[in-house]
């Protein structure tokens, strides 16, 4: 969404790596089971202009139906964030519009993916995880990640999803979603930096691995690794020269995998930077 609430695609010419043309959408459908293009508005005031606006929101449902339909993807994912800075009104806007955009997508066989963020109780946000199922969203992809920007004055920045924050959240997700196909927990395979102790507004995050080897006090070797992944995380971390770095590697992402199966979760997502690590084949191999 652009800052007056009105659809852009981006396509190859601005975004070479993830943008839209027909040659990457064919692509993508051959690598994979299904597709979903992402909406993107990350901004209260990006986000209000459209929810807020009945013209605007028919006319983005109706676009976003042809888009998909037209180049036979699965669906749309509407990626709308800035979650604390909205309003009720903004609530209500936005399930408003994701009841149309819904109406329109079942209309073509197509299917509805909605991002949401991490809660615990229900006064975390006015996000409503029930009130936007109930619009007719297939599936509730809830962003688990990003802890480290909680993290209280004085103290080293939190990990990006600490254990026992996740099994908060998604035990709080499951109270709202009991449908386990219709709920989605998204882990995130990045990096980030930050003052130590923490400055939240200093945070350097989304750190592609490449970036995080060039950090200082970066190691490949076992035993220094093992020393700095960190019991309640599975994340690497450390500091060097008033810097506190966080990255989650291959045997972290196993983990968290690990223990959102053992917390019954049926589907995961992961928010992947270029090259960052994934899940291996033998965690992949023990999933049901």
């Amino acid at each position: 969404m652009d800052p007056h609430g009105a659809l852009t695609l981006l396509d190859t010419g601005t975004h070479p790596c993830n943008g839209y043309s027909e040659a990457n959408a064919a692509d993508v459908k051959a690598h994979s089971a299904a597709q979903y293009t992402t909406v993107s508005a990350m901004d209260h005031a990006t986000v209000s202009s459209l929810v807020n606006d009945p013209d605007r929101r028919t006319d983005a449902a109706a676009k976003l139906t042809e888009f998909a339909q037209r180049i036979g993807f699965t669906g749309v994912d509407i990626d709308f964030e800035d979650f604390w800075a909205w309003t009720a009104e903004d609530e209500q806007g936005y399930e408003a519009f994701l009841a149309e955009l819904a109406r329109g997508l079942h209309r073509a066989g197509l299917k509805l993916q909605v991002d949401a963020p991490a809660q615990t109780r229900d006064s975390d946000s006015v996000f409503d995880y029930r009130g936007v199922m109930k619009t007719g969203v297939d599936q509730l992809v809830v962003m688990d990640y990003g802890r480290q920007f909680n993290t209280p004055q004085g103290q080293p920045c939190w990990p990006i999803s600490p254990h026992d924050w996740v099994r908060d959240t998604v035990a709080y997700a499951q109270s709202r979603v009991p449908d386990k196909d219709r709920l989605v927990i998204g882990l995130a395979s990045y990096g980030f930096s930050s003052p130590d102790p923490c400055a939240p507004a200093k945070i350097k995050e989304s750190l592609t691995a490449a970036a995080v080897r060039e950090a200082p006090g970066h190691t490949d070797g076992p035993a220094e690794i093992a020393e700095q992944r960190d019991a309640d995380s599975g994340e690497i971390r450390w500091t060097s020269d008033g810097t506190l770095y966080d990255y989650t590697d291959q045997q972290g992402m196993d983990t968290k995998l690990a223990l959102l199966q053992k917390l019954g979760v049926s589907h995961v997502s992961v928010w992947v930077l270029g090259r960052n690590p994934w899940f291996s084949a033998t965690a992949l191999r023990a999933t049901p």
